[in-house]
């Protein structure tokens, strides 16, 4: 993996170029950078031909390569199957033109809190939680293979977590790297490029402490840094208040160097993902856009300043009644597939009657829609506009901030209400 710094702009962050050629992957991609999230290697609801097709492939234009973002937790039980293998890891799920990277959390599913301890790290997998100690860890790494991957870390930790927590957290990091950086070149693995964990919760000494470890390792061990512990994944990263993260990510970031690649995974919000990316914060993924499809929510804020269209909110919610007899896109100046062949009632159609079509279009029309919100992003620091962007994101079309949590949908669907409506639960 090689990264190189293309612009920097004082006010609007910075431009570069992800390069994966060396690692194996052969693509080259631009940042701020937007992973695929994936389960089990798939991007959720989507076939691989269907996403290279209708959302990959826009307007006809040549496809953007992508970085798929791989998730240890959904992907363990493949390691049989992999260690067999005998090409990429990307030509394992059916992306062989594409990058990939491996994590250890779904940063689209809540991760429960607990089983931590001095040698282990858990990850929560669909046969219930699973140890990982530094070594089964870089034997797995030896047999996925991936261009890039994290390093085992204990990142669980929020807001609310006390400093003893958020100590051991970085004393435990700490033990799992000395052990990874050692191993880092020397398995099978040798060609995957290592992301280094800073950890440290929303405690700047415990932060500086867990960078400093990482900053005393050889030249070369490591290609850039993964910053984690602001959250349990899932819609609890929609939810985060900027005025207590951003001071954070401030801190780490001015003590990182500048030609490393800065990676934050998460559903963070547009405003803070804009945020973020002021500070030097290179990769995202699209967890957000799955966490509003899996909530019946198309994505409809506005970041073209052009556009007049009104956006009073920046989700349209398909269960709501009022567009049952709205024959009209989800949003008109959208030209992903959805909005193209399909309208708001049809949609809404879908999940009343629970139909599998329903979310596959709502998927495609919010990985479209975040897609170019990218593009977006990475114009406007080409001409250091972002604060500009920032500020239509924040206000919308008028002058009150716009809410971009994620609220979990508690609307069911049964036999008895199909045709009359949705009924209401309070399970939480």
């Amino acid at each position: 993996m090689k990264f190189l710094v293309e612009n920097i702009n004082k006010n609007s962050g910075r431009l570069g170029l992800l390069d994966l050629k060396a690692a194996g992957g052969g693509v080259e991609l631009k940042t701020p950078l937007l992973m695929q999230t994936t389960k089990g290697g798939s991007i959720p609801y989507l076939s691989a031909e269907l996403f290279e097709n209708y959302v990959q492939n826009k307007n006809g234009q040549e496809p953007v390569p992508i970085l798929l973002q791989l998730t240890l937790s959904t992907m363990q039980q493949m390691a049989e199957s992999l260690a067999l293998w005998p090409a990429s890891l990307s030509q394992y799920l059916g992306f062989p033109s594409q990058g990939n990277v491996l994590l250890l959390r779904d940063p689209c599913e809540s991760t429960p809190s607990g089983g931590n301890d001095r040698d282990v790290a858990p990850i929560f997998t669909r046969q219930g939680k699973e140890s990982l100690t530094p070594q089964s860890y870089m034997e797995i790494i030896a047999t996925f293979k991936p261009d890039i991957y994290q390093g085992l870390c204990d990142a669980d930790t929020n807001l609310e977590s006390s400093k003893k927590r958020v100590q051991k957290s970085v004393d435990r990091t700490e033990r799992f790297m000395d052990y990874v950086y050692e191993q880092q070149g020397k398995l099978q693995s040798a060609s995957s490029s290592l992301l280094a964990p800073i950890v440290g919760g929303y405690n700047t000494f415990a932060r500086t402490q867990s960078i400093k470890h990482a900053r005393q390792q050889p030249e070369g061990k490591y290609g850039g840094y993964i910053l984690e512990g602001f959250h349990n994944n899932g819609l609890t990263a929609t939810a985060l208040d900027g005025s207590q993260l951003l001071p954070i990510v401030e801190h780490c970031v001015k003590q990182l160097e500048e030609d490393k690649l800065k990676m934050m995974p998460g559903a963070y919000s547009p405003l803070i993902i804009l945020e973020l990316i002021r500070l030097g914060i290179d990769v995202f993924d699209t967890s957000y856009a799955y966490c509003a499809a899996v909530n019946f929510k198309a994505l409809v804020f506005n970041y073209d300043e052009k556009s007049i269209e009104p956006r009073p909110t920046p989700f349209l919610d398909i269960t709501d009644e009022a567009i049952k007899e709205e024959f009209v896109p989800l949003l008109d100046s959208c030209k992903c597939l959805t909005c193209q062949k399909h309208t708001r009632a049809y949609v809404h159609h879908l999940y009343k009657t629970n139909e599998l079509l329903g979310p596959i279009l709502l998927m495609i029309h919010n990985l479209h829609h975040f897609m170019g919100f990218f593009e977006t992003i990475r114009s406007s620091i080409a001409q250091d506009k972002l604060p500009k962007l920032i500020d239509l994101v924040c206000k919308q079309n008028g002058d009150s901030k716009v809410d971009y949590c994620i609220v979990k949908n508690i609307k069911v669907i049964s036999k008895a209400v199909v045709g009359k409506g949705f009924e209401t639960t309070t399970e939480s």
